[in-house]
């Protein structure tokens, strides 16, 4: 009894660490929006570093004494021992950690540009391929997680051009065509927000998956 005790309060823990992370990233993403700095045109990468830095700001961040890290390496203990390539490590867009007792808990976010239509970038004329875009975000998106190569985690989808209901759909029409109608994004009916979905996965190391798409056009 003892031993399922303990291991009902440490997924206690982990399920509010994981509430956490996410409300962190929520608060980071108003804060962004507020702030009106102009990120559409901008790569994943940059992105993310603006949602990081408002999060390191964050005293909510500070009082819960969660460490935070953008483009995090996923060393295994084989890449520890020198029996795998270093340089051959996955990276991750964010990863949380925190200490519970002499127990490190890590939480992840992996994110992908969206776009509902093709468009064209301002400031260098680039044609941005909205449907390469959804193809991304479901073979090294979704696929990272639900093959392992990720850890629990989350992924975020930066919303460039277009609507986010309608790029879900775009999304769930690629993932039909594959056969995976089961996998389909479905609204968090719970949370109640617009940009808040979940995908099953049964049989995989992510049996769900959650999805937050950003507005950031």
């Amino acid at each position: 009894m003892n031993g399922k005790l303990n291991q009902d309060i440490i997924n206690l823990f982990k399920a509010k660490f994981e509430g956490n992370c996410i409300y962190l990233l929520l608060d980071a993403y108003t804060s962004l929006q507020n702030s009106n700095r102009k990120v559409s045109e901008e790569s994943e990468n940059n992105i993310t570093a603006h949602l990081v830095g408002f999060m390191k700001k964050s005293s909510r961040r500070a009082d819960l004494q969660i460490h935070l890290e953008r483009e995090s390496y996923l060393d295994s203990d084989e890449t520890y021992d020198g029996l795998q390539d270093a340089d051959k490590s996955p990276r991750i867009d964010i990863k949380y950690s925190v200490w519970n007792s002499n127990v490190e808990v890590e939480y992840y976010m992996e994110a992908k540009n969206l776009a509902e239509n093709n468009w064209t970038k301002k400031s260098t004329g680039a044609i941005v391929d909205a449907h390469k875009l959804r193809k991304r975000y479901i073979e090294t998106g979704i696929a990272n997680f639900t093959n392992g190569r990720y850890p629990n985690g989350c992924l975020l989808g930066y919303i460039l051009e277009g609507k986010s209901h309608k790029i879900v759909e775009l999304l769930n029409k690629i993932l039909i065509t594959e056969n995976r109608a089961k996998e389909m994004l479905v609204k968090d009916k719970i949370q109640n927000v617009s940009y808040r979905y979940f995908s099953k996965h049964d049989g995989t190391s992510s049996h769900m998956l959650k999805h937050f798409m950003l507005d950031l056009s």
